[in-house]
């Protein structure tokens, strides 16, 4: 079943759209609850862009899986210099309100986090900062190097928005770098989540996710990368998505 509305986040002051997959009626739930995943969307989408965009409902169902899609906007999922703390959203607030309402799984092994470009970044970040929420990560064509990010939307006339994020002094602060991220705390994770990264040969991120690829390897973190003949699309990602759940929630 799917549902969409809205909630007041104290986090962003405001009320936010969120969309929902939830199993049918007809599903007996565990008794530790159902799964849960939260699912990222990518810059130029919103919300709703998995539903229409993906076959995600009919792989929910087959798993039994919750499924939780925030709307972030243009924030990277950042708490920006000059905005919203979509970052916090998303890392902390969501997460308690869905406990709250849902009858979803407590379990870190039930909790899984996923996303596309944009909400690749997103996905991945939680889980570096985070690790022990999540039993496991799926990034999709993610953007790795928001350095780089920042640097293709200024030349297309984007400073506005980076401003937003990083401030008039357009600074890439460690607290969003995902490689600083990563390397701070490789030596604390006692426990991470099961990792699955997937981008095209033909993707403008395929270097900087072979890049990420070298990064996961030096710091002796377990995560299955793959490749394909593919472009940044959704029929890539819509085929990804399913090879990625099916790692991550095997038990």
């Amino acid at each position: 079943m799917v549902f969409s509305g809205s909630f007041l986040s104290a986090e962003l002051k405001r009320h936010v759209s969120v969309s929902l997959i939830l199993p049918h009626d007809t599903v007996e739930p565990p008794s530790a609850g159902f799964p849960v995943l939260y699912l990222l969307h990518g810059k130029t989408d919103d919300n709703n862009s998995w539903l229409y965009r993906s076959n995600i409902e009919r792989y929910a169902t087959e798993r039994g899986l919750c499924v939780i899609m925030p709307d972030v906007e243009l924030s990277f999922y950042t708490d920006m210099q000059n905005g919203s703390r979509y970052f916090s959203f998303v890392l902390s607030e969501l997460p308690e309100m869905v406990r709250s309402v849902l009858h979803v799984s407590l379990r870190r092994e039930d909790t899984y986090i996923a996303g596309i470009s944009m909400g690749g970044y997103g996905a991945l970040k939680c889980a570096f900062t985070k690790p022990e929420q999540y039993g496991g990560c799926i990034a999709l064509s993610p953007v790795t190097d928001i350095a780089a990010a920042m640097v293709r939307d200024c030349d297309n006339g984007e400073k506005s928005l980076w401003k937003g994020i990083c401030g008039e002094t357009l600074r890439i602060g460690k607290d969003i770098d995902l490689f600083r991220i990563l390397e701070d705390g490789s030596g604390l994770y006692n426990v991470f989540p099961k990792m699955y990264i997937a981008c095209g040969k033909r993707d403008f991120l395929f270097n900087e996710n072979i890049r990420l690829k070298e990064a996961l390897d030096a710091n002796h973190i377990d995560f299955t990368f793959e490749q394909a003949a593919a472009d940044h699309e959704w029929g890539f990602w819509d085929v990804a998505i399913q090879r990625g759940l099916d790692i991550v929630m095997k038990k």
